[in-house]
Parts: C-alpha cells; structure tokens; sequence
C-alpha cells in the first residue's frame, strides 16, 4: 500500500487547488466591512436621539414650574389672601416689648430687660420666648447670648391684636 511519490504530489496539487477553490468562493460571499465613518455616524445618531429626550424631559420640567409660578402669583393677588392671615392675641406688655424691638435690629433680654424695668432677665427672657413661640418675632444664637428680631416680611400672615389701652 505504498504510494508513490507522484501520487502524492498530484493528491497534494489536488488539496491545495481544492482549498484555493473554497477560500476564493468564501471571500466572494463575504459582505464588504462598514466603513470606519458608520461607528461615528452611528455615535451621532444615538447622542442626537439623547438629546431631544432630555430636551422633552425639561420642557416638561420647565412647563411644571410656569404652572405653579403661575397658581402662586394668582394665590397672592386674590382677595382671601387677607381672610388667611392668623390672629395673634398679644397683652399690652408683649405689644410694648414688640415696639421695643421693631424699633431696633435686634434686641437681646438684657436689653428688654432694662428698656421695660424689670429687676430680672427671666421676666424678659419668658416675654421674648413666648413672641418666638407665636411665631411673631424670630430667635438667633449668636455665641451665648440670644437675639430677637421682628421681621415684617415674615410676619405678613400674622394680624397682631393688642387689647385697648
């Protein structure tokens, strides 16, 4: 069973023309590659695509916020605005002390404490806590001591009722 070596030159001249055969029929049916430009094109389709979305996205955002600028503003101009405000019932002592303190930027119990005469701070200290707690007047700590200030601008819900004097 020897063959000789003619015989296995012509089986080898036949392999490689065989081989040759299909790689030429395989390259023939392979699709041409995309060219480099497709990935950058395709890159700017998505981001464009990104885009318009997050500008979707704030308009929607943006039209929510006009609404309720909108719903605020029309709050504030109708006229039960005034019929919103709350009462505060103060005595003729709280409403000197608030005098005191619109009169100046900022008052600590001390200083109450000697424009009103009493012997003690407790009884300036009782007066400005209660004031704070009503929500008429607003509290600082500044170090160790405590500051009180009248802000009109944050009190324009607050009607302040003084008895008759």
């Amino acid at each position: 069973m020897a063959k000789s070596n003619r015989q296995i030159e012509r089986e080898m001249q036949t392999l490689k023309n065989e081989v040759s055969a299909l790689l030429s029929s395989l390259s023939s049916k392979k699709e041409p590659a995309p060219p480099a430009d497709a990935g950058v094109a395709a890159l700017l389709k998505y981001m464009t695509d990104e885009r318009e979305r997050t500008n979707k996205l704030l308009h929607g955002i943006t039209s929510k916020i006009s609404k309720l600028e909108e719903e605020m503003h029309s709050s504030y101009d109708a006229p039960s605005y005034v019929a919103d405000r709350r009462q505060v019932p103060v005595s003729n002592l709280d409403a000197r002390v608030l005098n005191f303190i619109q009169g100046r930027d900022m008052v600590c119990a001390d200083q109450v404490k000697e424009a009103m005469g009493y012997k003690g701070r407790n009884a300036a200290c009782s007066r400005l806590n209660k004031l704070y707690k009503l929500g008429v007047i607003e509290r600082f700590q500044l170090g160790h001591k405590v500051y009180y200030k009248y802000d009109a601008g944050r009190a324009t819900d607050i009607l302040i009722i003084s008895p008759p004097q």
